[in-house]
């Protein structure tokens, strides 16, 4: 009996410890956010460096041109060569779509994802990224960021009026939304097909009535209605309208990252002074860390009017459909 019984004792054991080690290998996002917080500062980045060192790899998915987001992730792993780094960029909605196709069939690809308002929100009312208050979020600009802690603004687009310096004096440029309305811009105003949060926005800030009378009115007027926002930004200068509206690119921690300290790291970084810096003065992109200069001057604003993510993913589909049918565009 003794010679079976120890046997036994010993697999059961071994299962024990194979069982623990994997608990200790697969640690969910949430435990690693919780040792983080535990972290004393002055040993937080050498605890990330040496367990990213151990996963030695981490998945992003973005938005981000690729050219850019390229460039973004090259310099990320000259400060950390011993990451490998798997980048997916997209559209918006395709990146989601892909992300939810993958979660459903039980895949957990991205370790970070980077996403416009109202999909970011979606992906957390769906449970997909995990709450992470960054210290580094100190430095960050509050309207670019969420209170919880599900996203971060890594950078912004700032909404601007562009206008045809060979038709338009620069004193005749609308300096508000109602100096919009005047029928002289008849026939001669562009909207894109994709600003349908911009049109959400302005709800918000004027109020439901007041915001759809508005949008009316602005629709008496024809303007012309596109698709792509280069060929314009290419005929035109720039205007600033108050309130001035910014579109935040929204960065997450995944739920289910298989890599999560490498993940934290980047989110640091990105929010850091190198990554920022590189986002202003390289890519002509809005930082979201205070204290950093647009590459143009003009786009740098006290406060933005920032696209409001909680209220825009519920009622994304009903503004598409107000937006195209008061401006008649499908």
């Amino acid at each position: 009996m003794e010679i079976l019984s120890y046997p036994k004792m010993l697999v059961s054991s071994l299962l024990l410890m194979v069982a623990t080690a994997g608990s200790s290998l697969a640690a969910s996002s949430a435990d690693v956010v919780a040792r983080l917080r535990k972290t004393p500062d002055a040993q937080r980045q050498t605890v990330l460096e040496e367990e990213a060192k151990k996963e030695g790899a981490f998945s992003f998915y973005g938005t981000m041109s690729t050219d850019h987001s390229t460039r973004l992730l090259t310099a990320f792993r000259v400060r950390y060569p011993f990451l490998k780094i798997n980048h997916y960029r997209s559209g918006s909605t395709a990146l989601l779509s892909k992300i939810l196709t993958e979660t459903r069939g039980g895949r957990y690809d991205f370790d970070v994802v980077d996403q416009e308002p109202g999909s970011i929100f979606e992906m957390a009312r769906l449970g997909l990224i995990e709450k992470y208050l960054s210290p580094i979020r100190r430095f960050v600009r509050e309207e670019m960021m969420d209170k919880e802690g599900f996203w971060t603004g890594g950078y912004h687009v700032v909404v601007v009026t562009g206008f045809n310096t060979k038709l338009v004096k620069r004193d005749e440029v609308p300096k508000s939304y109602d100096d919009l309305l005047n029928p002289r811009w008849t026939g001669k105003m562009v909207l894109d097909t994709q600003d349908a949060d911009w049109f959400h926005t302005l709800l918000e800030y004027f109020g439901e009535e007041k915001g759809l009378a508005y949008m009316k009115r602005l629709a008496q007027l024809k303007p012309e209605i596109r698709t792509g926002h280069t060929l314009e930004s290419q005929l035109m200068d720039l205007a600033m309208i108050d309130p001035v509206i910014s579109k935040p690119r929204m960065s997450a921690l995944a739920k289910r990252a298989q890599h999560p300290y490498s993940a934290i790291l980047f989110l640091d970084w990105l929010i850091g002074p190198e990554a920022q810096t590189m986002i202003a003065e390289e890519f002509g992109r809005g930082p979201t860390r205070r204290g950093i200069k647009s590459k143009y001057a003009r786009l740098d604003q006290p406060k933005y009017l920032v696209v409001p993510a909680e209220t825009l993913a519920p009622m994304y589909k009903k503004r598409l459909e107000q937006y195209q049918q008061i401006f008649g565009f499908r």
